[in-house]
Formats: C-alpha cells, sequence, structure tokens
C-alpha cells in the first residue's frame, strides 16, 4: 500500500489519497475514487448536539463509506487521535450508490456546554471493494475534518500565538507555536520577513494549533538563512498576513 498526504490548499479538512497496488491481472488500469465531503469543517455551539455532514459519490460505481470520530489533542508538537465517545456519526457505514448523497450527523452524547473549546477528528474513508472485485490500481480516499465545540461564554473564542525557531530531533530547523489563547488558530501560508513584504516558505495550509498547545513544523530553509527570521501567516482563514509575535527564548 502506497500512502500520500495532500493538505487542500486554503481548506480545513487534510485529505489522503490511498493507492493499493493490486495484482490482479489489469495493471494497466486505474479507477479514481469519487467520495466527497463537505463541509470542510464543523462548528457546534456549546448548546447545540448536533450538526450535519454531507458524504457524496461522484463517481459511477457504489461506494462503501466508514465514518469515525476521534478527540483530537496535540502532544510534543504533533497532532494526536484518540478513542472518544463524546461525539459520535450516525450512521457510521454507509454504502453510497453512483450520484448518491447521504446525510451524516455529527452527535454530541454529552449535551453540556464544555468549559474550554473542545477539537476532533471526524475521519471519513472510502473502503476499497472486496478483493473479487478489483482491478488494476485501486484509488481511495480518506478525508480528516476538523470538529470545533464551543463552550457557553459570551465573549468569540481567540487563539493567542507565539512562535520561535527550534532544531528538531532529527536536526533540521523547525518553528516552534504556542497558543496561549482560547481558540484555536489555522495556520496557512507561512511567511518570512514583514507583513508588508512576506516571503512564503510554506504555500497552503500549515497546520493547526489547538488552545493551551505546542505545535512544530519542519522549515525547508537552512538554519543560518533563518537567523533572526520573523514569521508572519495567515491565520483562520483571513486574507491578510499577520505577525507570529517571538516567544521568549527560555519558553
Amino acid at each position: 500500500m502506497l500512502e500520500s498526504a495532500r493538505a487542500m490548499r486554503h481548506g480545513l479538512a487534510w485529505k489522503w489519497v490511498v493507492a493499493l497496488l493490486l495484482a490482479a491481472g489489469s495493471m494497466g488500469r486505474a479507477q479514481a475514487a469519487s467520495l466527497q465531503v463537505a463541509p470542510t469543517q464543523l462548528q457546534l455551539g456549546a448548546r447545540q448536539n448536533a450538526e450535519a455532514l454531507w458524504v457524496s459519490n461522484s463517481g459511477t460505481a457504489p461506494v462503501q463509506v466508514q465514518v469515525r470520530v476521534y478527540e483530537w489533542t496535540q502532544h510534543a508538537g504533533q497532532d494526536a487521535l484518540s478513542a472518544t465517545s463524546a461525539v459520535m456519526a450516525s450512521p457510521p457505514m454507509q454504502t453510497l450508490a453512483a450520484g448518491q448523497q447521504q446525510l451524516i450527523r455529527i452527535v454530541r452524547t454529552d449535551a453540556a456546554p464544555p468549559a474550554t473549546q473542545q477539537a476532533y477528528r471526524v475521519i471519513v474513508d472510502e473502503l476499497p471493494p472486496p478483493v473479487g472485485e478489483r482491478e488494476g490500481m485501486q484509488f481511495v480516499l480518506r478525508y480528516s475534518i476538523p470538529v470545533f465545540v464551543q463552550p457557553q461564554q459570551g465573549a468569540r473564542q481567540q487563539p493567542l500565538l507565539q512562535a520561535r525557531q527550534v532544531t528538531l530531533a532529527d536536526g533540521r530547523p523547525g518553528l516552534e507555536v504556542h497558543n496561549s489563547g482560547t481558540g484555536h488558530a489555522q495556520l496557512a501560508d507561512l511567511a518570512v520577513g514583514t507583513i508588508e513584504r512576506p516571503q512564503i516558505i510554506h504555500a497552503g495550509l500549515l497546520g493547526y494549533v489547538l488552545p493551551g498547545q505546542t505545535m512544530r513544523w519542519p522549515l525547508d530553509l537552512p538554519a543560518a538563512r533563518l537567523a533572526g527570521a520573523t514569521f508572519t501567516a495567515k491565520i483562520n482563514g483571513q486574507s491578510a498576513q499577520s505577525p507570529l509575535p517571538a516567544a521568549p527564548a527560555s519558553r
């Protein structure tokens, strides 16, 4: 199995395309995956118990879909998913006929408002057909969709970010971003330089920093070129660059 991950440019869902290399005899043919999802991010209010996720099959053959929900946290500078019963998908399995669209309800099992913003990810998998029905190279899709549940507070939940350069475990230069705010931050179009003249060093979606969490990403630039650099990014879908204030070196 060969797996390649592509973050949707300026998108809010992560999408994986998985190519199953099958020894079924017809290696010259490939069947394109046809699963689509909308929207690519879900927001639930403090007292909102469910939200709608639509899955559709734009292909010419039936597609079997599996939907799972995981708690989303961040540890040691990386995303982490763990099993949860606080949010569930209904139905969790579905077969879509060609051209069919299906509503999947993302349901909170606890109606009490959370004390802080909660984060989950809905994993939507297009399952491969049975072994006997496979031909050639089979492409299937996986979507990872952020879900945020807001706390019962009047003020809007906002991120508060600080960034610094670090050396990653493999010796590469990296960027560490800490979020001490009350809301998540989606970072895109990471750049060095000023807001007026940013030099993009990572186009498109970089990733998320959840409230109270820290994330790290490698930087594909020599460490000498990054010395003293200041960083900017587009935060939560904004059209303009925003500064990422420097964190204290001792943090």
